[in-house]
C-alpha cells in the first residue's frame, strides 16, 4: 500500500508579492512523516480528513479535519500522519514580499502556526480545486488567485459585523484616487476624506476586500509605475521618485528595494541589458 499524492511544480512569472512555487495534495499512511526538516518558503497546510501532529520551536500539537497548519522559512519542524486515522491533506508552498503580511492577517504567527476555521468559511471547497487547475495554460496565475482568495477568507474575523452593501463601492472610489493621483503627496487621511469614510473604518475594508491596507496599495501603485519609468531609461532616479510621490529620493529607494528587492539603479541596469538598450548618463 502507498501514499496517494499529487505535485503541481509552478514556473516562475516575474510575480513577487505573492508567487505560488507549488501546490500538492497527499492522503499519508500511518505514521507516514516529514522531517525534522526546514524549509526557504512557507507552507499552508488544510487538513481534509485524518488526525496527525505537527511540531516546532519544541511544541507539538494535534490536528484534524478543518485546521491548518503552516511551516515558515528556516524554521525546524516536524510532521507526522496518526497511526490509526492517518490525515490527508492539501497544501500551498509560496514565497513573496506580501507574504509574511498575509500570513499574520490570517491569523498565522511563529507561536501559533495552526488554527481552525468555521464552518461557514468555504476555505474546504478552495483548497479542493487546487488539481483542477492542473492543465490550466496560467495556472500560476490562478494558483496565486486562488490562494489571495483563501488569505482573504481567512483574514475576516469571527467576530466580524457584515459589512455595508456600498463597501464594494468606497474600494474602488479609493483605488481609482490613489490610480489617479499616485504621483501627489497623498497619505490614509487624504484617500479616506476623499471617500468619505474614518481611516480605521477603510482600512478594514480593504483587509478584506483586498488582504492588503491602502498604504500598501499605493505604495504598489508607485512601484510599478517606477518600474514603467525606469525601463524606459528617460529620467534619473531622483525624477522618477518625484514622478511617483517621493521628494526624498533615498527614501524612495529604500521602499523601491524592500518591495521589489532590488535597488532602481540595478532594477534599470538589468532592464538595459534585457533589452540591449544603451545605459541611461545622469547630468
Amino acid at each position: 500500500m502507498k501514499a496517494h499524492v499529487e505535485f503541481i511544480y509552478t514556473e516562475p512569472i516575474g510575480l513577487t508579492d505573492l508567487a505560488v512555487l507549488e501546490v500538492g495534495t497527499q492522503s499519508c499512511l500511518p505514521d507516514m512523516s516529514f522531517g525534522p526538516s526546514v524549509r526557504d518558503m512557507y507552507i499552508l497546510h488544510y487538513i481534509h480528513s485524518g488526525y496527525g501532529t505537527y511540531s516546532t520551536g519544541g511544541r507539538t500539537e494535534l490536528i484534524g479535519p478543518g485546521e491548518l497548519f503552516l511551516v515558515t522559512p528556516d524554521t525546524v519542524h516536524t510532521y507526522c500522519a496518526g497511526s490509526e486515522d492517518p490525515w490527508s491533506y492539501s497544501w500551498f508552498g509560496f514565497v513573496g514580499t506580501l507574504a509574511a503580511r498575509l500570513v499574520e492577517l490570517a491569523g498565522f504567527t511563529v507561536l501559533s502556526p495552526v488554527r481552525g476555521t468555521e464552518s461557514s468559511l468555504p476555505v474546504e471547497s478552495l483548497f479542493s480545486n487546487l488539481m483542477r487547475l492542473r492543465n490550466e495554460p496560467a495556472k500560476e496565475l490562478l494558483l496565486t488567485a486562488l490562494l489571495y482568495q483563501i488569505f482573504g477568507t481567512l483574514a475576516i474575523p469571527d467576530d466580524a459585523p457584515p459589512l455595508r452593501a456600498d463597501v464594494g463601492h468606497h474600494v474602488r472610489n479609493a483605488v481609482s484616487y490613489m490610480n489617479a493621483h499616485y504621483a501627489d503627496r497623498i497619505g490614509l487621511h487624504e484617500i479616506a476624506e476623499h471617500v468619505g469614510l474614518d481611516t480605521k473604518y477603510l482600512c478594514r475594508l480593504f483587509q478584506q476586500r483586498l488582504s492588503m491596507s491602502p498604504y500598501r496599495y499605493l505604495t504598489d501603485v508607485r512601484m510599478r509605475k517606477a518600474c514603467r519609468l525606469l525601463r524606459r531609461q528617460l529620467l534619473g532616479i531622483a525624477e522618477i521618485a518625484q514622478s511617483v510621490g517621493y521628494q526624498d529620493p533615498l527614501m524612495f529607494s529604500r521602499m523601491f528595494k524592500r518591495t521589489i528587492g532590488v535597488s532602481p539603479s540595478a532594477y534599470r541596469e538589468k532592464a538595459r541589458l534585457e533589452s540591449g538598450t544603451t545605459s541611461y548618463e545622469t547630468s
